[in-house]
């Protein structure tokens, strides 16, 4: 049997093949709905009870030389650099985006995967992707330029502020300052006068 009759005979079996999930958790919501192993004693799982629920064997299996391959029978290759994808084959390799990858990234990989004719197994439509990407990447470039300007403007302002406010402080200190002097002049010289005129009085009570 070639490949693609093998990958027919995996999508047949595949439709019939139960679902294995742990008994506990059709009844309990603590419990994932994944496969763990019966291991009691008086379990009628592991004793294979019919009626219960089925257990993984190998005849549920795919066909080994079609395992781990994509529904295309290409095998997958997560990549997440342009040198990876110079070494995949377009024939037997399909390319899946690292989830971690940025958008920036995503272009460089989807562009020279699209050169190398390679298949890209996690976007649908590579060429139309990379047009609506292209543009929301300018849009997201756009956005942080004039963002860039606005934060840039209101420091500049806030600056302009301060050392409006700084200006205004020194005019105030320095407006009291002066205010100040001229109040100890003002007292001094209410000082001086009230001291004649005591003196003035003292001299009359003598004579």
């Amino acid at each position: 049997m070639n490949k693609q009759q093998l990958l027919d005979v995996r999508r047949k079996a595949k439709k019939v093949k139960p679902h294995f999930v742990e008994r506990e958790s059709k009844f309990s919501a603590s419990i994932k709905e994944r496969w763990r192993l019966p291991r009691g004693k008086h379990s009628a799982i592991r004793q294979k009870d019919r009626g219960r629920t089925v257990m993984p064997t190998p005849g549920f299996g795919s066909p080994r030389a079609v395992r781990g391959l994509d529904r295309s029978g290409l095998e997958k290759v997560v990549v997440s650099t342009v040198k990876k994808l110079e070494s995949l084959l377009p024939e037997t390799h399909g390319v899946i985006i690292g989830k971690t990858v940025g958008l920036k990234k995503k272009l460089e990989l989807l562009t020279a995967a699209q050169k190398r004719n390679l298949t890209v197994l996690n976007v649908k439509d590579v060429a139309q992707y990379l047009d609506k990407a292209a543009k929301d990447f300018a849009e997201k470039v756009s956005a942080r330029k004039i963002n860039k300007q606005q934060k840039e403007k209101k420091s500049e302002e806030k600056k302009r502020k301060a050392e409006e406010k700084k200006k205004e402080e020194e005019k105030a200190k320095a407006s009291e300052a002066n205010v100040s002097k001229e109040e100890k002049e003002m007292k001094a010289k209410e000082e001086s006068e009230k001291q004649k005129e005591m003196a003035e009085k003292t001299i009359k009570q003598k004579q």
